[in-house]
């Protein structure tokens, strides 16, 4: 028998080192799913939903920071998906997505199946190619080229029939790897490092970027000569600096408003790896003053001057740019008298924030601040959190301390259902590492069927609902445009009929139980944890108090 295309296709993924291919298969994929049962490599991850899929690939690709691969099933599928593309380009996960297409000949008479994937893919700002039986080797290789950047991020390669049943390529993959990025030169490292050390007060804003170029340790040094607190991107997912770092103040708030305040007394700003803002929504006024010096350092050219204009940018590789600054602030004189005023700033926020968690408790209810100190009391220092807990879980950073890198991943995309699912590919790319997800029972049900494949696979894995019977990061909101903290409103309360997530999460093959009172709590952790040790089990707690107001009333212009 000779190789087909998806026989030439799998060996590809191979050779590029891809381990598991994610994916719902449909009927544009037989060829594929045929070639796939004569190999053991990669190992076909199936997941009930695409957008389960596309979530499970993104967990594997930022847990082992290799390629991820998932396959889709034509219009339907890459739609189901579409929500995962966001996600995976907010993060700038490293992703191959496959979509099975109809016979390419059909496509002029609007056969059931079949239709435009790569326009689907560009409205999000995906890049994307069709391949034929003769482009299929270049655009494969084109497809993994681009996909891992820099910057990374989804790619969608369209697959018709023909392509998958026909012959293959004559000539085996040879792996491509990663482009380079532009590296920084020298007379704008020096420029940048004349502007720091002259700044009067600085402040570094640390993006997820620095983490994916395993730079933050360089960065922390930098941060420490300079005196310069550091503050993470708002919606970070990533940790670059260790939580407990004398310097670190956390992520900024995802509002200018709030923002503002935070970084006004500081009059250089250096920026690297982050969009600079990416806010959450509208609030009054800007997030800088106009006479804030800005310096924005990022791998992607769209993010340089997107929203605010630098008085230096830098398009070029993270890990190189920061080695650069660590190398030329080793002959800093340092400015101690700076770094001793602003650990001790951060050190007091730390304790007020910490403080916070405990003040109203409540004996006999679960409150969100009594949530957060439950898990972090029951998370380790080397277990990942994968955090999609949203309004329950605010309290989680503050409450679980010291956080390094590799331990804490959380959502950057806006797409809801992401957790549970990439926890489960998380647990695929690194099985011997205890997992942690934390999940809304909103969010929970976008994602939910991922059990169905931890089970499947026998994954360790432990989840935990924060179960507030509503949409409470809506009411929030709501509350934050309106002033009233409660009202009628439609669409936010999830209580009638209540859900069962005990019995939804028995039905995909986990054990469950749930909790609802703080002395019991401890005890029900601990056995999660040993009930997971069999596979994934399910700790739903239910959490009652409101969150703090999200947002402002709009009185500006859309």
């Amino acid at each position: 028998m000779s190789p087909t295309g998806s026989d030439w296709l799998i060996d590809a993924l191979a050779t590029e080192g891809v381990t598991h291919l994610f994916g719902n298969p449909g009927s544009t994929e037989l060829p594929l799913i045929d070639a796939l049962s004569r190999t053991s490599q990669p190992r076909y991850i199936l997941g009930l939903h695409e957008h389960v899929a596309m979530g499970m690939a993104d967990g594997f690709a930022q847990t082992t920071g290799r390629l991820a691969a998932v396959n889709l099933h034509v219009q339907p599928g890459l739609a189901n998906g579409m929500a995962g593309l966001i996600n995976a380009r907010r993060a700038r996960v490293p992703m191959l997505v496959t979509v099975g297409q109809q016979v390419s000949a059909m496509l002029p008479h609007a056969p059931f199946l079949g239709g435009e994937l790569v326009g689907m893919a560009a409205s999000l700002d995906v890049p994307g190619r069709e391949a034929t039986v003769t482009s299929l080797a270049d655009d494969f290789g084109w497809a993994v080229r681009t996909a891992l950047g820099p910057p990374a991020g989804p790619v969608v390669l369209s697959l018709p029939l023909e392509v998958q049943a026909g012959a293959g390529p004559a000539d085996a993959h040879t792996a491509v790897g990663p482009g380079a990025a532009p590296v920084p030169a020298a007379e704008d490292l020096d420029r940048i490092a004349e502007v720091l050390t002259r700044a009067r007060a600085p402040v570094i804003l640390v993006g997820d970027g620095v983490a994916h170029a395993d730079a933050g340790h360089a960065l922390a040094a930098i941060a420490d000569r300079l005196g310069a607190p550091m503050f993470a991107e708002p919606q970070a997912a990533c940790v670059a600096v260790p939580f407990d770092h004398g310097l670190w103040r956390g992520p900024l708030p995802p509002f200018a408003a709030q923002i503002h305040p935070l970084l006004a007394r500081f009059d250089v700003v250096l920026a690297i790896g982050m969009p600079v803002f990416r806010l959450f929504g509208w609030s009054p006024g800007p997030s800088l003053s106009a006479q804030t010096r800005v310096i924005h350092i990022d791998v992607d050219p769209s993010e340089i001057g997107r929203s605010i204009t630098p008085e230096i940018g830098m398009v070029a590789d993270i890990a190189q740019a920061v080695a650069g600054l660590e190398a030329r602030s080793r002959t800093w004189k340092g400015n101690h008298e700076r770094s001793a005023r602003e650990v001790a700033r951060a050190a007091e926020l730390r304790r007020q924030a910490r403080a916070s968690l405990h003040r109203g408790r409540d004996a006999s209810l679960i409150t969100p601040a009594g949530f957060a100190r439950g898990v972090a009391d029951a998370v380790g220092p080397r277990d990942l959190v994968v955090d999609e807990s949203l309004t329950a879980g605010r309290g989680l950073r503050t409450a679980l301390g010291r956080r390094t890198p590799g331990t804490w991943l959380t959502h950057r995309g806006s797409a809801l259902g992401w957790g549970l699912p990439a926890a489960v590919g998380a647990k695929l790319g690194d099985p011997n590492r205890r997992v942690i997800a934390l999940q809304g029972d909103g969010s929970l049900l976008f994602g939910v069927s991922a059990l169905w494949t931890a089970a499947h696979h026998d994954l360790p894995l432990a989840v935990v609902v924060a179960d507030n019977g509503s949409y409470e990061i809506l009411r929030a909101g709501l509350e934050g445009l309106t002033g009233r903290a409660d009202d009628p409103w439609p669409g936010i309360a999830l209580g009638s009929p209540a859900i069962d997530h005990v019995a939804v999460a028995r039905g995909f093959g986990a054990t469950a139980e749930r909790v609802d009172h703080p002395g019991e709590l401890p005890a029900a952790m601990h056995s999660l944890w040993r009930r997971a040790a069999d596979g994934p089990a399910v700790l739903v707690v239910g959490v009652t108090g409101h969150t703090a107001p999200v947002g402002y009333p709009i009185t500006t212009p859309a």
